[in-house]
């Protein structure tokens, strides 16, 4: 029971390493997904934009038909 088991820990530290790597590359794919979908998020029209338009849309129409 006294074998050098050295080779196997250092070639398990290694795989285990390279493990942790991968997970930290997509932990960062991650994050850089939740900024860009926060920041459309905060891009996206809400209902107050959205009456604003048909008030808009509605004002002009009324414009264009005593026009006509």
């Amino acid at each position: 029971m006294d074998k050098d088991y050295s080779e196997l820990i250092e070639h398990l530290d290694g795989k285990f390493s390279d493990i942790n790597g991968e997970f930290l590359t997509i932990k960062k794919s991650l994050v850089n997904i939740e900024g860009r979908l926060t920041s459309i998020d905060e891009k996206k029209a809400d209902k107050s934009d959205t009456n604003n338009l048909m008030s808009a849309v509605d004002s002009y129409a009324k414009r264009a038909d005593t026009y006509f």
